[in-house]
């Protein structure tokens, strides 16, 4: 029997005819099967490339992860990236000869070094201005010293900030330097560091009532610009510094109300520009410098409240005319006062107030004392 075309074909190895018309309509072409493999290729591409990707990703954060950790081990992070390099750069202006590492690390002087070398963001601007560098770290170094600033009344808000030290209230400057420092009834407690003598510029030194401790620094010699120098009302001691003669410009010495000891120095009366001299109610002893006398501008003289002061006043001092006020009760100084030039004044404009112990004889005087007491 003859075979159909059917098994004819399978017999000559062709392909079986399709069994429906979904096979036929399903079956891919020659192009639609060399489309397929063409995107199972990009697919394929595209899975590599971000698998190499997240590979990468993954092992750079490990290495970054480690890293940062090796750093913790190895080292602390210093407080800010201007450090210890910085600030023996600035000592070597402002403290010259100081080796930063043998400062205490709590003085005044430790906490305004590092204040200006890490912390203040006008140090960049002025770090190669010696003249006001120095200024700014004296005045850093006050604050830390008396406890920091709280004047009454005023905007304590700029201290140690990044303004001009020149704006910080109620200091006062000219031509960028300063030439007043007013911090009387600041708050101010502590002793007054050596560094109050940087401020050669200041014409006004005015410190007083206050609650400031220790003894006047023998740096204050170098204020020879100072005019007035004012330290009333606080709780200073020790002795007045021999140096204070150097201040050959100063009209105003008070320094009333404080537990200042020793003798008046003579040196004292190297200061002829002087004009007023206020030192009552403190702890002096021994006589009155003659070297006083020398002072022929000096109009008020107030050495009450010293128990501890003796002698006879001086004739030198006895001679100057200029004087218009005299307080010299509550001390134990004698004689008579009968022969006092300035006794020539009574009367005259601009006389003041002249008191002394009731035991002294002195027809110019206006009040009469004994113990404390003057009628």
């Amino acid at each position: 029997m003859e075979e159909t075309d059917q098994y004819k074909s399978h017999a000559k190895g062709e392909a079986t005819p399709p069994a429906s018309l979904d096979d036929v309509n399903h079956a891919p072409g020659k192009e639609g099967r060399q489309g397929g493999a063409s995107r199972k290729t990009w697919f394929v591409l595209i899975a590599l490339v971000l698998a190499a990707v997240i590979i990468i990703a993954v092992t750079a954060g490990v290495l970054l992860s480690k890293d940062d950790d090796d750093d913790s081990e190895v080292s602390t992070p210093t407080a800010s990236p201007r450090g210890p390099a910085e600030m023996k750069l600035l000592a070597d202006v402002v403290l010259p000869g100081t080796d930063v590492s043998d400062l205490n690390q709590t003085s005044p002087q430790y906490l305004a070094l590092e204040w200006l070398a890490t912390e203040d963001s006008r140090y960049l601007i002025i770090k190669d201005d010696e003249t006001e560098l120095l200024e700014r770290f004296s005045l850093a170094t006050l604050y830390y010293a008396t406890g920091g600033i709280n004047c009454t009344g005023l905007d304590n808000s700029k201290w140690l900030s990044s303004s001009s030290h020149c704006d910080w209230d109620p200091i006062s400057c000219e031509n960028g330097h300063i030439v007043d420092i007013g911090l009387d009834d600041c708050g101010l407690a502590g002793t007054l560091p050596p560094e109050i003598g940087n401020f050669r510029n200041a014409r006004v030194l005015d410190l007083g009532w206050n609650e400031i401790e220790g003894s006047v620094p023998t740096e204050v010699g170098q204020l020879t610009s100072l005019m007035v120098l004012r330290l009333t009302t606080n709780s200073i001691v020790g002795t007045l510094p021999t140096e204070i003669g150097l201040l050959k410009s100063l009209e105003g010495l008070i320094l009333s109300s404080n537990d200042i000891g020793g003798t008046l120095p003579t040196e004292i009366g190297h200061l002829d520009q002087l004009q007023d001299i206020e030192v009552s109610g403190n702890q002096l002893v021994g006589p009155i410098p003659s070297e006083i006398g020398n002072m022929q501008q000096l109009t008020y003289l107030s050495v009450s409240s010293n128990i501890g002061l003796t002698g006879v006043l001086p004739e030198e001092v006895g001679q100057l005319e200029s004087i218009l006020t005299l307080f010299i009760q509550e001390t134990s100084v004698s004689g008579g006062l009968d022969d006092l030039a300035f006794c020539k004044n009574v009367g005259s404009v601009g006389f003041g107030p002249v008191w002394a112990e009731c035991g002294l004889d002195c027809e110019c005087c206006t009040e009469c004392c004994n113990n404390g007491k003057c009628d």
